[in-house]
């Protein structure tokens, strides 16, 4: 069950240092993820002490569409301090240090968030218009881990920011703007100083009475991101009108029900993964260690 070749090289990298993160580890010791995570919660002598906040993920892919964000694997490499157990309060202490630079990362971000709704809408647009930031940022979890967009491949800063507009109905306030958003958004992915990933949605009043059902993946996702938001700018009142759609849906309820799952199924897979190599073969719990998605970003750590 316990790899100890491995674990001696871990508690060799560990003896001179207080705590490292997972993805340290990693990167001296060849990127051998599966192994390393598996080595340090089999180990009696190594200490994880993780940092980051979980949230639910509505994923299709996944029996009963709830997982845990972050991957197992992510929490691992980004979210968590790895110690001997001599050192574990020297290792809360770095942990609380770690957990704070991600404040000041999703706090930049939230500023460049709304420089981008500054230089991009006028107070016109904002008076009928609420926008969320929603994603990494408002968990206070941003990183700058170096990763390639989706679509085009570029290297961005990490987290992306995700945007959601909220406006009353349809009509030429959504395309104005879908259109400035669309061209702000261009902007800071391709020029070399900015490389931010901003990723946005337009959502109208009647958009959430009909995610409201709860039925559709998409819908699932749309109710979940409006409920987590933090208001960024523009009109609150709108916001509050989007918030009681789904409140008088019982949206929150259906939310936390899943969150549950969502735990209980990585406790599950997480004990299945640490007691049988094997196990990571299977569909189900290797989504659950990784998501495809994060394949370039891990090997560009």
């Amino acid at each position: 069950m316990l790899d100890t070749e491995l674990e001696a090289e871990i508690l060799a990298l560990l003896n001179n240092q207080n705590s490292v993160l997972g993805v340290d580890l990693a990167t001296a010791l060849g990127n051998r993820y599966f192994e390393i995570w598996r080595t340090c919660h089999n180990s009696s002598k190594i200490y994880s002490t993780p940092f980051g906040h979980y949230y639910l993920r509505i994923d299709k892919k996944i029996e009963g569409m709830a997982r845990l964000s972050p991957s197992i694997l992510r929490d691992f490499l980004t979210y968590t301090r790895i110690s001997t157990l001599e050192k574990f309060e020297q290792a809360l202490d770095d942990a609380t240090q770690s957990r704070q630079e991600h404040v000041r990362i999703s706090d930049e971000k939230r500023s460049i968030a709304r420089q981008i709704i500054a230089e991009t809408l006028s107070d016109d647009i904002l008076a009928h218009t609420g926008v969320l930031i929603a994603g990494d940022v408002c968990r206070n979890m941003a990183h700058l881990v170096p990763r390639p967009e989706r679509t085009t491949g570029k290297l961005v800063r990490g987290s992306d920011i995700d945007l959601i507009f909220v406006i009353e109905k349809e009509g030429p306030l959504r395309v104005e703007i879908e259109e400035r958003i669309t061209e702000a958004k261009a902007i800071y992915l391709q020029h070399p100083a900015l490389r931010e990933e901003l990723d946005f949605v337009v959502n109208t009043l009647d958009h959430y009475r009909e995610a409201a059902t709860f039925k559709e993946v998409h819908d699932m996702i749309s109710c979940k991101a409006a409920l987590e938001g933090q208001h960024l700018a523009g009109s609150k009142a709108i916001l509050k009108k989007s918030t009681d759609i789904l409140l008088r849906a019982q949206i929150p309820r259906k939310v936390i029900k899943l969150t549950e799952k969502a735990f209980s199924d990585r406790l599950q897979a997480m004990e299945r993964l640490r007691k049988d190599p094997n196990v990571i073969g299977m569909p189900r719990e290797r989504r659950l260690f990784y998501y495809s998605d994060e394949i370039w970003e891990f090997m560009l750590s």
